[in-house]
């Protein structure tokens, strides 16, 4: 008992740390918008914003901004530029906006930096020479080159865009000529369709001009956010396109770093079938031999999990047996895009590992015949559900798995009825009629808020593996979805092909003492061959996720397997 006190102050202690830090602002800002610092990330916003007319959002980013140290130089700079892209009645409106921001802050006794204004222009030569000039720089097109089809057709607009754009904004020294192509990028990804090749233009001049491409995945988020999707979505795919044709699918930038055993990792982002940015970790195995061919295996955390937790640790031991090995946040968590966040979408986390599969099989080190995943714990329903329908998954291994439609349905161990499924499906419905009426979201944690004596022992279990910080702790896993969430994971059946899934194999391992286990029995009763059942002796739901004793006795089970089946 004295033990088991011991436990319940820890996990008390760290849920306070985790709810009451930073855990959850975290776990909302992906990989794409932690790319850039907080000043570009204002001067997106503002950009975006000022181009759309969204006042009452500008205001609040306005506000951000001049908090985190921004000067109204800057952000006057950042809006003086948009008029050239989104005309004068969107700029002047949030040059109002700014006004009317500094006063009120002023009239709270606010005073903000000022800023320096822009240097005067020493250069002699005229407007033209100086734009045409300039924009040949950021280019890396030479002014030589023929004119485009519209400066044919209209010679006087190619004049305004040089003596005007090019020289009258880009050479004003306030921002620079990234942070204008920030800006300008920004802009035109949030007035959506018909703009594509001006946005694909720009883009490349981002490029040019120093702006990363995990820095544009950042101002595509930030247009996701503030904007919209479908504009966001056509963003992506100008960017996409544009990073394929010069060879930067992967980030140049993304090193490649040493973890352990000779393993080495690689930061990743591929996106899939809805346009949403997958971040990843690549393993690579010791003495790893980029004129060689690999069999690969992907590797899907639990529900509300990380790629740092479990998946990650059987990713990198699965490297050291000499697999290439990829671990992935689910979109709407961790590094991944997505917006809103902490949405808990079956049909997504399925389509998923598909946009794993698509990223490996483009990969030069990967040989597309050999792929495995590994599903583990909610993980191992999407995984099934995923390989029912990608025959390019040419085996299948799960681990603690977590029928996650029938735990919602009917609760852990079928304890909940019917009527209170539909209490709650009717509790949600309300909730979503509130939501679309304004009012605030509604999270729910998927592990007990808080410990008494009549906490179930495998809760605790989870609480001691994702609250400590020795074990599976992590600011980007807080367990929060929203409640809304739960009416289409009720609606998930991810068994109902799984004899579609034969003749390729299954292997379902769980623990003996694991809570789960009932999910695992189920799947592998509906499956056809081949397929194993393999139950680790004495073994919990959790323990199958780091606990030494049982990697040795699970790691070679998955090492055989998958040399059994991909070869």
């Amino acid at each position: 008992m004295i033990e088991i006190r011991k436990i319940k102050l820890k996990i008390m202690t760290t849920l306070l740390g985790v709810f009451f830090g930073c855990g959850i602002v975290a776990s909302q800002t992906p990989k794409a918008e932690q790319a850039m610092d907080s000043k570009r990330r204002h001067i997106a916003e503002v950009a975006a914003l000022t181009s759309t007319g969204d006042l009452d959002k500008l205001k609040a980013v306005l506000i951000d901004g001049l908090n985190d140290g921004m000067t109204v130089s800057e952000l006057k700079e950042v809006m003086v530029h948009a008029y050239a892209y989104c005309g004068f009645p969107r700029a002047l409106r949030g040059l109002q906006t700014l006004v009317a921001v500094l006063d009120e802050r002023k009239a709270k006794g606010i005073e903000d930096n000022r800023g320096r204004e822009v240097s005067p222009i020493t250069d002699t030569r005229s407007k033209y020479e100086r734009g045409r000039d300039i924009l040949a720089e950021i280019s890396g097109i030479p002014a030589d080159t023929p004119k485009a089809d519209y400066a044919v057709l209209a010679p006087e607009i190619e004049v305004f865009l040089k003596e005007h754009l090019f020289a009258d904004l880009f050479e004003r020294d306030v921002l620079t000529y990234a942070e204008r192509e920030l800006t300008t990028v920004a802009i035109i990804a949030s007035l959506g369709k018909g703009v594509e090749p001006m946005l694909k233009g720009h883009m490349g001049i981002a490029l040019n001009v120093g702006i990363t491409p995990g820095e544009l995945r950042g101002v595509l988020a930030v247009v996701e956010k503030n904007i919209g999707r479908s504009e966001a979505d056509s963003g992506k795919q100008v960017l996409n396109e544009l990073l394929q044709s010069k060879g930067l699918i992967v980030d140049p930038e993304t090193s490649i770093v040493a973890v352990e055993n000779g393993v080495k990792k690689q930061k990743v982002t591929f996106h899939n079938r809805f346009l949403i940015d997958v971040v990843g970790d690549l393993y690579f195995p010791a003495n790893y031999d980029s004129a060689k061919k690999y069999a690969a295996i992907i590797v899907g955390h639990p529900f509300g999990g990380v790629k740092e937790q479990t998946s990650g640790l059987h990713a990198r031991k699965l490297a050291e047996l000499g697999y290439v090995t990829l671990a992935f946040d689910a979109s709407y968590y961790g590094e991944s895009g997505g917006y809103p966040r902490r949405i808990e979408s079956p049909e997504v986390r399925v389509e998923d590992f598909s946009a794993a599969v698509d990223f490996l099989t483009n990969h030069p080190a990967i040989d597309a015949d050999k792929i495995g995943v590994i599903g583990i714990c909610g993980g191992g329903c999407y995984s099934v559900s995923a390989t029912q329908i990608d025959h390019r998954i040419k085996a299948l291994a799960t681990i603690s798995m977590y029928d996650m439609g029938r735990a919602r349905r009917q609760g852990v161990g079928d304890s909940q009825t019917y009527e209170q499924r539909m209490a709650i499906l009717d509790e949600i419905g309300r909730q979503r009629t509130a939501e679309y009426g304004g009012a605030a979201r509604k999270d729910i944690r998927a592990l007990p808020e808080k410990v008494d004596e009549n906490t179930p022992k495998f809760a605790i279990d989870f609480l001691d593996y994702y609250d400590n910080p020795q074990r599976g702790q992590h600011p980007n896993s807080t367990g929060y979805c929203s409640y809304t969430s739960l009416a289409p994971m009720m609606n998930f059946f991810p068994f109902a092909q799984i004899e579609t899934i034969s003749p390729r194999p299954l292997l379902f391992i769980v623990g003996e003492n694991a809570v789960s286990k009932y999910f695992s029995e189920d799947a592998y009763e509906k499956a056809a061959e081949p397929k194993e059942l393999f139950v680790v002796p004495g073994a919990t739901h959790v323990d199958l996720y780091d606990q030494p004793d049982y990697l040795k006795v699970t790691l070679p089970k998955l090492d055989a397997f998958f040399k059994q089946y991909l070869k």
